[in-house]
């Protein structure tokens, strides 16, 4: 769930249902007594080895949090700047800023839904193959050092723009193995247990807070790991299309009525 709202009211029923659980426990428990030594050890252990576990899945899954959103921005540029050098190149101009305009509403319109199922929308590859074959095929050979930077500059943006949307799409087809998901659930509720076990000498109400902290604090870091997987999900937080869109509100206003007519795809 990515709605701050839900995550909360999700947190304080867990919290809820943690501290009943463990009242409830422990009024059944309550003629029993047991050494919680050998307990405690193994508290230590295993929720160190959870916390060495859940902290490498969040670093991970931040660094492809990260990356995404750098692409989005580098793509964003790249696609800004090819569109102001095609305007150099005036036989191939129109068709290279219509191919830059059709390459942006693509990745808006197809890219983003298709990213949600972990893939790559085949009309983006579709509109970035028209974006290749645009560039300069009516021109002359570039003449002049200024000319020909322009020309091997224009080329690298669109190398930019290749590069930039290969790094969205690793970032949305990462995800958590179910095996690794098995060891996140399982090894928090195990952790949850002993702590359970290892405060039986409190307080109840003492326990049941401690129980219903742990529970909540597990679950902000697993909510974590569910947001960073999915950077391109719906909610807040998540990595939109605003760069690009706000790119291709530029290219369209600048551009003549022909360019800006419906792409084919």
């Amino acid at each position: 769930m990515s709605d701050p709202w839900l995550n909360a009211l999700l947190m304080l029923a867990a919290a809820a249902l943690a501290f009943g659980a463990s009242l409830a426990v422990r009024y059944a428990l309550r003629d029993r007594r047991a050494d919680t030594g050998s307990w405690s050890s193994t508290l230590s252990y295993v929720a160190t080895a959870y916390g060495v576990v859940i902290g490498f899945s969040i670093l991970f899954l931040f660094g492809e949090y990260a990356d995404a959103r750098q692409a989005v921005g580098d793509e964003a540029t790249s696609v800004g700047t090819a569109y102001e050098q095609a305007a150099l190149f005036p036989d191939s101009r129109d068709g290279m800023q219509r191919a830059l305009i059709c390459y942006a509403r693509a990745v808006i319109t197809y890219d983003w839904p298709a990213m949600r199922e972990h893939r790559g929308a085949p009309e983006v590859d579709a509109a970035f193959r028209d974006l290749v074959v645009s560039v300069g095929p009516g021109d002359a050979p570039p003449v002049g050092a200024l000319h020909s930077a322009t020309a091997t500059n224009l080329v690298s943006q669109i190398g930019s723009i290749s590069t930039a949307r290969e790094t969205r799409l690793v970032a949305a087809e990462t995800h958590v193995p179910p095996m690794l998901w098995a060891l996140l659930l399982g090894g928090g509720a195990f952790v949850i247990a002993m702590i359970f076990a290892v405060t039986s000498t409190a307080r109840r109400v003492t326990q049941a807070v401690l129980v219903a902290a742990s529970v909540v604090f597990t679950v902000v870091m697993l909510l974590l790991v569910i947001a960073l997987s999915a950077p391109f999900s719906g909610g807040s937080g998540r990595v939109t299309p605003r760069l690009i869109e706000e790119t291709l509100t530029t290219m369209e206003s600048a551009a003549p009525p022909a360019t800006t007519a419906p792409c084919e795809t």
